[in-house]
């Protein structure tokens, strides 16, 4: 099905605000829920910058992906239409961030696969790169987070994978961050 650029604007923006509105409710209903146990509680404040990056690559992407319009978001970004992609994400994080994005689409044997690499994230677990995967129309969402060296080893990255039904899945540390490493050990990844 081909949809105009204002039709997938139409279906893309909503979801976002959504999702935006969702972190900024909840934020309030917590606060009106301790002003009912206290006389006086702090303001709700809006999601920062941090807050929102995360929400964009955690719970925003993978839940349009998994959704009924996964297809459409994955068709758009797999074809090069990225700028209504790119335009949503500008209005709540900016235009620098959203143009510090890179996608690059790709088909390999049966697999088509697009990756998304953000700006450099500025902690853990913010995201260096994703892949939209899709296989016989099943898709699949799979991460390289950024990870503290907590035992001293080199970890720099952790190999991770968000499933339909939202369970975070952590296949362990990495001593990498750059996509090209990452393309090879999901390419392996996913003949197993």
């Amino acid at each position: 099905m081909n949809y105009s650029r204002s039709e997938r604007r139409n279906v893309l923006l909503p979801l976002l605000l959504l999702f935006i509105t969702i972190i900024t409710f909840s934020t309030s209903f917590r606060v009106l829920a301790a002003q009912t146990q206290a006389t006086q509680a702090p303001p709700a404040k809006a999601p920062d910058q941090k807050e929102l990056i995360y929400a964009l690559q955690h719970e925003i992407i993978p839940g349009i992906l998994f959704s009924d319009k996964g297809t459409l978001l994955f068709n758009d970004l797999f074809s090069g239409n990225t700028g209504p992609f790119l335009q949503i994400i500008e209005e709540p994080l900016g235009k620098t961030y959203a143009s510090g994005i890179k996608i690059s689409p790709e088909h390999i044997d049966d697999t088509d696969l697009v990756l998304i690499s953000f700006p450099v994230p500025a902690e853990e677990p913010q995201v260096f790169h994703v892949f939209l995967v899709r296989k016989n129309e099943t898709f699949r969402y799979i991460a390289l987070e950024k990870g503290n060296d907590v035992g001293n080893i080199g970890t720099r990255s952790f190999f991770c994978e968000w499933s339909a039904d939202h369970n975070h899945k952590n296949y362990g540390s990495r001593k990498y961050e750059d996509a090209t490493a990452f393309r090879k050990e999901l390419l392996d990844f996913l003949k197993k």
